[in-house]
């Protein structure tokens, strides 16, 4: 009806002033941001702001810690965060290797086994194996968060991050969702001018002072995880079934922390080798077991991925999942953190002076 529209609108819709469209802007311009990988627009501003020393800071640093850092030096500028949400893709277990047929023509191809062979075999054959989906899953999560942290340090003008905590939330699989939240207190060092990427640590600043005393400094926060799947096969099942009242190792689930654990390991030393590290210190690893069920790739590639697909010439079809192998087992997530140290370049205490002889010939 003609007579409830304003009338300046033309489209049924009620004029917006401009402190709403500005509003709008600034929150296209926030998400754009966060999709990039960095922080908002507010959040930017807010630190630049703190940085100067234009307003009060807040940190996360304990009264013995405050006190302590402003006897050393550094001043504390801002307790900085980064978070990130992610949503895990699909988590296929490794199939077994197909069988090979040989022609009469000395040829060979591979013949996949029907299903329900297929199916007994994998079940008659133990798994333990690294689920590289959701162990890329929570590295981008944390690789997200460290970075939107890193740039807020950046905007505050920090040089170092000390008491970098770590929180890690793994969700129902069935939400197929982990996150990652990381904070810290962002710090900086007497006549610093903050050219390059302020450093992270999960060092206190007590540890801090006696790192510093000891002749070394952080070279940088490493961080790494593992998720492992461990099934026993069905001989070893039917086996604990009629010896349950004995006590038994679960020999698959041993393995499977010893393959998480080396996991971990392995990639904090390869992050510790790119600082140029001489080590890592204070490494806390972290785990959680449950039960989950995954499914199996199939040895024959599939055309298309479960679900709808859509062809070359644009027709949608759809993929069912049903009749794949799915194995039942234990999933072992595991986290490792720490902080990568070098040592630190010696100043000599009495440099040489530069001097200068005049001569004349």
């Amino acid at each position: 009806m003609g007579f409830l529209r304003g009338s300046g609108d033309t489209n049924g819709e009620p004029e917006r002033d401009d402190d709403a469209l500005e509003t709008d802007a600034k929150q296209a311009d926030s998400l754009a941001r966060i999709e990039a990988g960095g922080i908002p627009l507010t959040a930017e501003r807010r630190l630049q702001a703190l940085g100067a020393g234009g307003s009060m800071f807040t940190s996360g640093l304990s009264v013995n810690e405050f006190a302590l850092l402003g006897a050393v030096g550094p001043r504390p500028l801002a307790q900085v965060l980064g978070g990130s949400v992610v949503r895990v893709g699909q988590a296929l277990l490794p199939a077994l290797a197909p069988y090979v047929r040989w022609s009469s023509s000395g040829n060979t191809g591979y013949l996949e086994e029907p299903r329900p062979r297929q199916r007994a075999a994998y079940q008659r054959t133990a798994v333990v194996c690294e689920v590289e989906a959701l162990s890329q899953a929570w590295a981008e999560a944390r690789r997200n968060a460290l970075n939107r942290l890193s740039e807020e340090a950046l905007q505050v003008g920090a040089d170092l991050v000390v008491g970098v905590k770590l929180q890690r939330g793994e969700h129902d699989l069935a939400k197929r969702t982990i996150d990652y939240l990381i904070s810290g207190t962002a710090i900086r060092s007497p006549g610093s001018t903050q050219k390059s990427w302020p450093l992270l640590s999960d060092l206190s600043v007590q540890d801090y002072w006696r790192l510093h005393n000891a002749g070394f400094e952080p070279a940088g926060l490493v961080a790494a995880t593992a998720v492992v799947f461990a099934s026993a096969d069905r001989p070893t099942r039917q086996r604990r079934r009629r010896t349950w009242r004995r006590n038994q190792e679960l020999d698959e689930l041993s393995q499977a922390f010893h393959l998480a654990r080396e996991t971990v390991r392995q990639r904090l030393f390869s992050q510790a080798q790119g600082e140029h590290a001489d080590g890592t210190v204070g490494v806390e690893l972290s785990h959680t077991v449950h039960r989950e069920e995954l499914s199996v790739t199939s040895s024959v590639p599939r055309v298309g991925a479960s679900g709808w697909n859509r062809g070359a010439l644009g027709i949608p079809y759809y993929v069912s999942r049903r009749g794949e192998i799915e194995r039942k087992g234990w999933l072992i997530t595991m986290h490792g953190a720490g902080t990568a140290i070098r040592r630190r370049r010696r100043v000599p205490q009495y440099p040489p002076e530069k001097t200068m002889r005049m001569g004349v010939r």
